[in-house]
């Protein structure tokens, strides 16, 4: 298990934009199209972009990404010991993480926060016809 320090928020701010910039760098997508689309879902459920029922969504239902909770109540370190290859968003009590291949890719290592959803991003391949 390792820390990377990743910011991709296009201004270099740190700001309370963990969701954000965890789901842009987890699906190799656009900080300001990750955003777009949770104002949309917010404007959906009548809820702030950044509330938890909107990147369930985002995660769940348009990006059809597995959740996996079996994990809950373990570190994020423990967690990346125990599955140290993929790509997984995290969920801790008020924060959202990117890990990827063993490594948090984030702002800060939050490796001794308690997991609360994992979800997995799995890898496209490409199909050759």
């Amino acid at each position: 298990m390792s820390f990377k320090f990743l910011n991709v928020n296009p201004m270099g701010k740190r700001e309370e934009d963990c969701v954000t910039r965890a789901i842009s760098a987890a699906m190799d997508i656009d900080y300001y199209e990750v955003k777009h689309k949770l104002n949309l879902i917010a404007d959906l459920f009548d809820c702030e972009s950044l509330c938890v029922c909107c990147y369930k969504h985002l995660l769940d239902d348009v990006f059809n990404l597995d959740r996996i909770e079996s994990y809950h109540g373990i570190t994020i370190g423990e967690f990346l010991r125990r599955n140290p290859y993929g790509k997984f968003i995290i969920r801790t009590d008020g924060h959202l993480t990117f890990a990827k291949n063993g490594c948090i890719n984030d702002t800060w290592d939050c490796s001794d926060r308690i997991v609360d959803i994992v979800w997995q991003v799995k890898e496209l391949s490409l199909i050759h016809i």
